[in-house]
């Protein structure tokens, strides 16, 4: 089938990710981003609730019902749930009315396996796409800058999402080096609870760590320490408390995880070829993703490769963006583009 000829009103961009999913209609933009989250009967197997809805009983879900996550790591673990999400969302966006058997440009990221791409396929059909078409996060990222990909040159694009951190280097004819870690955003929440369990002996929900995460970032300056108040139950007593952490805290719990990611995008500088190297040198180090809106961390990148970083304009949209507008660019990006339905 020639998805140039075919490419119309009814392609919609979906960047299905661990932490959000996000859907882009070219000419209309981001129509919903919910969170990647679908409620179950345990007893029955049906799912009951996605998105938000879903989202809101994580943590005081009554008994027989159970949250969870249809993507780990930005694979999917359970296409069934995923294909549930896709589904229910979309109805509830009234997107399936509008578009009866929409063709799909879904993201994926560039390390993942072929079985796991299989199955994003097939949560799609399950939802009732008509035509899908995988792209490489690293591809919709740039595209959905709005960067003049004809002439793009060397690029380097650090992802830094729920579930993975993905960082590659781009030229115009498709991504030179990637690299894929499950260091992220859901990691980090995770550290941060460790943390604050093991120092203060108090239990703390993710949303509560993903909260302390986003409002006191990466970056620890003592000479301008702040904190912020967090509820949770004592590990003693396991009565209700409330207590401060710290930007300290925060960044001693996060260091080991972005040391690691720092690491990651030392070694794929160190495979771009000397030209591309050159490139990425002049116009810096494109950061896309929730997690890279982190205080501090486009400095802390900046510091360690010694090469300007900064985050994009709609650092949580762009991949969808990218999606929706993919097939602009099938003469240029022909092999990034997976036409697998």
């Amino acid at each position: 089938m020639d998805w140039m000829g075919s490419f119309g009103t009814e392609d919609i961009g979906v960047d299905l990710g661990t932490s959000n999913m996000v859907v882009y209609v070219r000419d209309k933009g981001i129509v919903l981003d919910e969170p990647s989250v679908v409620a179950v009967c345990e007893k029955t197997g049906e799912m009951i609730a996605a998105g938000h809805r879903a989202d809101d009983m994580e943590g005081r879900t009554p008994r027989g019902i159970k949250t969870l996550r249809p993507l780990r790591e930005s694979a999917i673990v359970d296409y069934g749930a995923a294909a549930y999400l896709l589904s229910s969302l979309l109805e509830h966006m009234s997107l399936k009315s509008t578009f009866f058997h929409p063709r799909l440009v879904m993201c994926v990221p560039s390390g993942v396996t072929g079985v796991q791409r299989r199955a994003l396929l097939e949560s799609a059909v399950a939802m009732g796409a008509r035509k899908t078409v995988l792209i490489e996060q690293p591809m919709a990222a740039v595209m959905g800058t709005g960067l003049d990909t004809s002439r793009m040159v060397g690029t380097m694009v650090v992802d830094i999402g729920g579930g993975s951190a993905n960082i590659s280097v781009l030229s115009r004819y498709g991504i030179v080096v990637s690299s894929f870690s499950p260091d992220a955003g859901m990691v980090m929440d995770q550290a941060i609870m460790t943390h604050v369990r093991d120092k203060y002996r108090v239990r703390i929900g993710r949303k509560a760590a993903e909260s302390a995460k986003i409002e006191l970032g990466a970056w620890f300056n003592a000479a301008m320490t702040h904190s912020t108040s967090v509820s949770g139950s004592s590990v003693v007593t396991g009565l209700p408390m409330k207590l401060d952490i710290s930007s300290g805290d925060v960044s001693e719990a996060l260091k080991p995880i972005l040391d690691r990611i720092f690491r990651k995008i030392l070694e794929v500088l160190q495979k771009t070829p000397p030209a591309l190297l050159a490139d990425i040198r002049d116009h810096g180090i494109l950061m896309t993703g929730g997690a890279s809106c982190l205080k501090g961390l486009d400095m802390m990148i900046t510091r360690t490769t010694g090469i300007p970083a900064y985050v994009v304009e709609y650092p949580f949209f762009v991949n969808a963006i990218g999606a929706g507008n993919a097939l602009e660019y099938m003469d240029i990006f022909r092999d990034s583009l997976q036409n697998l339905h």
